[in-house]
């Protein structure tokens, strides 16, 4: 395996359309996916009342995966995260997420002027901000021969 770069790490996050969000719901391990952008040092993503926010208000220590994979090749990449979730109540920062995931999905969602589009929307009151305390990567490097890549095997 070979480690990415800060830069490298940051440039696969911000290009990942899911991430996996990990942190604990009454004292268990709980993984769950997520839309999301990165906002410079920070991922900001909104959720819905249930077992995820109730999670985050309970223990705000979270930690990210995302990952790319190349079917053709077996070679993939991935990046994890550590930080601490906040609970965002500024309107302003509400408004910017919201911009940001419509500039994201985009291709997804349509165009963010029509009605429609902004129905996956309407019902995410919850912003939260992570701010990128640590961030690591590594890639599965050229080490695998045919017989041996992952998703070959």
């Amino acid at each position: 395996m070979d480690e990415l770069t800060r830069d490298q790490a940051l440039l696969l996050l911000d290009g990942a359309p899911v991430a996996h969000l990990g942190l604990i719901s009454e004292g268990d391990p709980y993984v769950t996916p997520m839309s999301f952008v990165l906002d410079g040092d920070r991922i900001l993503f909104r959720t819905v009342a249930g077992k995820k926010l109730d999670a985050l208000r309970a223990n705000p220590k979270v930690c990210i995966e995302a990952s790319q994979y190349d079917p053709e090749s077996g070679e993939w990449a991935s990046v994890i995260v550590y930080g601490t979730a906040t609970d965002v109540t500024d309107s302003a920062a509400g408004t910017l997420t919201i911009e940001l995931l419509f500039d994201k999905y985009s291709g997804a969602l349509g165009n963010p002027l029509s009605r429609g589009a902004l129905q996956p929307m309407t019902g995410l009151p919850h912003v939260f901000s992570v701010v990128i305390d640590e961030i690591t990567g590594v890639t599965s490097g050229r080490g695998f021969n045919p017989r041996t890549r992952p998703g070959r095997l």
